[in-house]
């Protein structure tokens, strides 16, 4: 009945839009352009170009170009581009035919120590739907994980592991599911590890990107569920000293963080400009509404660095980072007998009271993250572009658990992961209606186990060797685009490893496949946007899910892996509809997947194994073919009284349809939705003062089988928040005061998504004061 309703409702909207398209037939012309630096020549992205009469606006890509469909024959159109750091210009365009132009701008020439950006920054064409995190929303979880701030849209929840391990998850996938670019390279770590979150420090970038297609043809194998992007800001050009000083201070945890950014152009080399940042993290145990998670810290340092040179149409970048983390894993998950774990699963809470500490002790984990890049960028003349990026990642990990014999300082699991990628892409110029993108991808990975722990290896070592090419066709149509992708890879995959009884196990792998696309984007009016994109992507078995055989300390559990996987592919249709009007958006996404030879970690009730560490539950890797269907709703609405309302809500349906039950852990239905009140100050003091009020209902996860888990899934759970900030000026600087309330009402809950929920609730009440200072 569900699925006729969203039927009905989806027709009527394309009877909707036609109609409203047979009524602005006479508004077909289109004016496409280029915005440059009229110095370097470089293209500006970013910058806002309006349209008048009709005040339309948009925004120039990674590229410079912008397009402005819909327009009227005849009419007398004012174009005025503005960007900050720059003079706005203005453009007079007596529109008879469709036009294109080149908009050139000139730095301005009052600087109050304001930076001047430029240069090139990836762009996104994808028929699928992107989504972008306000910085708002970054700032309100500002000091918490990668996937805290994913979590704040809809279709995007989070796979925990106690308090302290949180990764995304998109439309009911996670892991190596998910691709996560950081700043242009595959982030690659050892992500297949439900307790594995990304190694990335969220203060080095400014813009967070969100794709939920299936992304096989552009980014490569593993995008099936989706893909994140994190964007640095780019790099100034003006030569005065800049940057930024963050300070946070979280109640639970007495957790602090400070993070701090200095940049600026070379005096007397022009287009040469660099950047370092660096972030220190500490807390200690959290606690829930009623006791503190014993050995729940978390002590954190990062740095990066980064150096570019604009020459003419070229570009040359250089960039390093180091994520470095050691973290406590909930103690009460390690425990010694099978009565004691089923005391536990059925008490739901720590038989122990911990006290409040800093102190980090086995269990734990230290990772240790390194990425360096290179880049050449190439403006070609006519629009085209040539991007050559080399990357090399270090992933060290390093597990400890609770030894005899004093080896607590020894890791029961010494993991390195070195990986190469070699990436180049060629995108041509706007042939009339046609653009090409085309190119190639060449990953090396290496993982040893570092000898010494006196344990046996989780996983073997592995070398993996992954080749692919794609070519991607757009046309670009005044109300409407088409792209059509298409993909191959080619991976290879060696394994050797000893097993507990010192037998060789392991042996060579290949996998191959094709990915492809299709999809268009329909605009009929200015109000109207309709996309569809169905998409085939793939990704073979991990070390894990093959070889796996073992106590995985991070995460508490036993698992057991299979040799046989295949490799999984996954169908993903996505209709996204949407509508700005007035005081109204409205943004649907519905989606349908299939994954064929779909791999999940089964929860084997009743089974647990014993080691001189203590009871585990056991969890095994089995294959299925699975079924997805769900829809993601946000819809804003402006009120009076500068009031707005936000509304986000998601339901997934997910089942083995092989055997026609349902999957475990697939985020339960839930609703999101706040009123945001603008506070109308009228000083020189302060701007952009808000206050937010924000409720979560996370439904009662229902569509499990009852025999399939160590506990049922925990009851519907509200939360309530409060956010509020301002940004105050000190003399020509600019100060940001943010205050937030999570947990108001300090209620006791259990995540579903949680994998330590079987020992324990979720965080409590917490208080967050948040202070950045741009200079």
């Amino acid at each position: 009945m569900q699925i006729k309703k969203v039927l009905a409702t989806f027709l009527a909207s394309l009877l909707f839009l036609t109609t409203v398209y047979a009524q602005t037939a006479n508004c077909t012309l289109t004016i496409r352009g280029r915005v440059i630096d009229s110095d370097t020549q470089l293209p500006l992205s970013g910058v806002t170009i309006r349209v008048s009469p009709g005040e339309y606006q948009v925004i120039s890509d990674g590229h410079g170009y912008f397009r402005l469909p819909q327009l009227c024959k005849g009419t007398p159109y004012v174009l005025t581009a503005t960007s900050i750091g720059f003079d706005s210009l203005s453009i007079r365009l007596p529109l008879d035919q469709d036009e294109i132009v080149t908009i050139a701008l000139h730095h301005g020439h009052i600087h109050l120590h304001d930076v001047d950006v430029v240069g090139h920054q990836q762009t996104i064409a994808t028929t699928n739907r992107v989504t972008t995190t306000s910085r708002e929303q970054v700032a309100q979880v500002q000091g918490k994980t990668l996937a805290d701030i994913f979590s704040t849209l809809p279709g995007v929840s989070m796979l925990q592991t106690g308090t302290t391990i949180a990764k995304p998850v998109i439309n009911g996938m996670h892991s190596n599911r998910i691709l996560i670019l950081n700043n242009g390279i595959r982030q690659e770590g050892q992500q297949w590890g439900s307790e594995h979150a990304p190694e990335i420090d969220p203060f080095i970038a400014k813009d967070f990107k969100l794709i939920k297609g299936a992304e096989g043809v552009r980014y490569g194998a593993d995008a099936i569920g989706g893909v994140i992007i994190t964007f640095p800001p780019p790099l100034p050009i003006d030569p005065h000293l800049s940057g930024e000083l963050n300070a946070i201070y979280q109640t639970n945890g007495r957790g602090g963080v400070i993070s701090g950014m200095l940049q600026s152009g070379v005096n007397g080399i022009s287009g040469l400009a660099w950047r370092v940042q660096g972030t220190a993290k500490r807390s200690g145990n959290v606690r829930t509404a009623d006791y503190h998670l014993g050995n729940t810290g978390v002590a954190e340092y990062n740095a990066s660095a980064a150096v570019r040179y604009n020459h003419t149409s070229s570009a040359f970048e250089a960039y390093y980072s180091r994520f470095q983390t050691s973290l406590g894993i909930f103690t009460g998950a390690h425990v010694g007998t099978i009565a004691d774990i089923q005391a536990r699963v059925e008490a739901g809470e720590p038989f122990e009271r911990y006290p409040f500490t800093y102190a980090i002790n086995a269990p734990r984990q230290r990772v240790t993250h390194d990425l360096g890049k290179l880049k050449w960028h190439r403006d070609h003349a006519g629009g085209g572009s040539l991007d050559i990026q080399y990357g090399i990642q270090r992933n060290h990990r390093q597990e400890y658990d609770i030894r005899r014999a004093g080896r607590d300082a020894l890791p029961m699991l010494d993991m390195v992961l070195t990986t190469q990628t070699l990436d180049a892409a060629y995108q041509t110029p706007l042939y009339g209606k046609w653009r090409t993108q085309a190119g190639t991808n060449l990953t090396l990975q290496v993982n040893n186990n570092i000898p010494g722990t006196l344990n046996t290896p989780l996983i073997p070592n592995y070398d993996s060797f992954t080749a692919g090419a794609f070519a991607i066709q757009r046309f670009i149509e005044n109300n409407h685009e088409w792209e059509l992708g298409i993909r191959y890879d080619f991976r290879a995959f060696d394994a050797a490893g000893f097993d507990r009884n010192q037998n060789l196990y392991g042996g060579q792998r290949d996998f191959h496949n094709v990915s492809g696309s299709f999809g268009g984007i329909w605009r009929p009016n200015a109000a109207w946007q309709l996309r569809s994109n169905i998409g085939l992507a793939w990704r073979a078995p991990n070390a894990n899910e093959l070889y796996s055989n073992g106590l995985h300390h991070g995460a508490a559990l036993y698992e057991i892996g299979d040799a046989q996987l295949e490799s999984e592919h996954g169908y993903k249709w996505v209709i996204s509809p949407s509508y700005v009007q007035g005081r109204v958006s409205v943004d649907l996404d519905l989606y349908a997947q299939y994954v064929q030879h779909y791999i999940y970690a089964q929860p084997s009730p009743g089974e647990f194994i014993q080691t001189i560490r203590g009871i585990f539950p056991v969890f095994r890797y089995r294959q299925t073919d699975a079924t997805f269907f769900g829809a993601d709703l946000s819809v804003t609405y402006e009120l009076p009284y500068s009031l707005d309302y936000q509304l986000n809500a998601s339901l997934i349906r997910a089942r083995d349809s092989r055997n026609d039950v349902f999957l475990p852990y697939i985020p339960a239905d839930r609703l999101n939705h706040r009123v945001r009140w603008q506070i109308p100050l009228m000083n020189k003091v302060a701007s952009d003062t808000y206050v937010t009020l924000e409720h979560r209902w996370v439904f009662e996860q229902k569509r499990y089988e009852p025999d399939s888990d160590y506990a049922p899934p925990p009851p519907a759970y509200h939360l309530f928040a409060l956010y509020a900030g301002s940004k105050l000026a000190v003399g020509s600087h600019q100060l940001d005061v943010g205050i937030s309330l999570n947990n108001a009402f300090n209620t006791a809950y259990r995540e579903y998504m949680n994998r330590f929920r079987y020992y324990s609730h979720n965080l409590g009440r917490e208080v967050g004061i948040r202070l950045s200072y741009s200079f």
